[in-house]
């Protein structure tokens, strides 16, 4: 039975949800799969460690980590993640040197600049729109805290030599909003976040 880790975020930026949080909580584990749901702080530095105790803790064959697009009227399945905190204060009021002076710094000096998600990002995308679900591939993940975790989860596994598929997928809003901006129905996400897994579990690495 494979294992898959399957993450998302608290709210943030004074939202009252976050449409990842809830999308993953209303996921079913597919036929085959043991399925842990872990919920990271978007915060610099907890962020990371909450994600590779997780890893550390359930051995995972596969991560998919998931969070929060707004703007987006379609999944943004992403392709890259790159060496970057971006010059962005946290949940905390902080800036990824823990202070707040805002600066950018690498994720890790020395790291290569980019890693490509190692999930089949197009064969999910593929079956997304299979089920009349808006789907589009990024290249992307902007220089938050999504972003920083997908490179931390890549970047680890390749130093470490590790065999697990990771990648990240990113959700609009959900559709309880009432401002008009781009959002899916939740349980459009859910469902497309069930698919992805099923993916993952049929599916090779690139």
């Amino acid at each position: 039975m494979k294992k898959i880790l399957i993450t998302c975020f608290e709210p943030f930026g004074g939202e009252k949800i976050n449409p990842s949080e809830e999308a993953v909580g209303k996921v079913s584990a597919p036929r085959g799969c043991e399925l842990k749901k872990l919920r990271l702080p978007v915060r610099w530095g907890e962020a990371q460690k909450s994600l590779f105790d997780a890893i550390d803790a359930f051995l995972p064959d596969a991560v998919l980590m998931t969070g929060h697009a707004g703007g987006s009227s379609a999944i943004r399945i992403e392709r890259v993640a790159i060496n970057l905190c971006g010059a962005i204060k946290d949940e905390n009021g902080l800036y990824a040197t823990g202070g707040t002076e805002e600066a950018e710094l690498p994720i890790r000096e020395g790291a290569p600049a980019a890693y490509f998600s190692t999930l089949d990002c197009k064969k999910i995308q593929n079956a997304l729109k299979a089920e009349d679900i808006p789907a589009v591939l990024s290249y992307s993940a902007g220089t938050y805290i999504c972003n920083y975790i997908m490179f931390s989860a890549l970047d680890r596994f390749a130093c470490e030599n590790r065999k697990i598929s990771a990648g990240f997928i990113h959700l609009p809003y959900a559709n309880c909003r009432k401002d008009g901006a781009a959002s899916m129905e939740l349980d459009v996400m859910t469902r497309a976040l069930e698919i992805a897994l099923a993916q993952i579990i049929l599916g090779e690495k690139l």
